[in-house]
């Protein structure tokens, strides 16, 4: 087993000798209905202000990236109670509901002159710390991220990019970033 991590690491070490590093820092618009199971017992139903940073690393025609997002304060309609109990049928806005994105994308990536033109596609986990007051009010998601975007090389390695996201069918999210990143080799 030590074989194999030495040998991981090497490879990797490897690999990255040649990447193409990048990091970008960016704010947007989050438009978001996420469908929850107790406690919360409802949706939150928002739109609100992202913030966050990707970080990925670049290979000529592709990327990997990682990436964190967080988000204003959600509100949404809820029937806040313990699982397991009978639930009244009281139906409350819930306010300033946190919510916290990690993600995880393949980026496929292609160049015309110093616009960089590429998709996303990945895996994304979802933490919402809902505001009821109940045990158990910190509730996830998973699933599949898609998303476009062009990023403007406008003094190397300074860039400025717009991307649209889409995570599963529960939220749609639109940045502006600004980012640094080595272009190692022409496309």
């Amino acid at each position: 087993m030590t074989k194999l991590w030495i040998a991981l690491v090497f490879f990797g070490a490897a690999g990255a000798a040649f990447a193409q590093p990048y990091a970008v820092a960016h704010l947007g618009y989050a438009s978001a209905d996420w469908q929850l199971d107790a406690p919360f017992n409802g949706t939150v139903d928002d739109r609100a202000l992202s913030y966050g940073v990707d970080v990925g690393f670049g290979f000529r025609h592709w990327a990997i990236e990682g990436g964190l997002s967080g988000y204003g304060d959600m509100d949404g309609l809820a029937t806040p109670c313990p699982a397991g109990e009978v639930c009244p049928l009281v139906v409350r806005e819930v306010t300033g509901n946190d919510m916290t994105m990690y993600r995880f994308a393949l980026v496929p990536r292609f160049s015309v002159g110093d616009v960089r033109l590429f998709a996303k596609a990945g895996y994304f986990r979802m933490k919402i710390d809902t505001n009821v007051d109940l045990p158990g009010d910190e509730l996830d998601d998973r699933g599949l991220l898609l998303g476009i975007g062009a990023r403007w090389f406008f003094r190397d390695p300074w860039s400025v990019s717009v991307e649209g996201l889409r995570f599963d069918d529960n939220q749609y999210q639109v940045n502006v970033g600004f980012g640094w990143g080595l272009r190692l080799f022409s496309d």
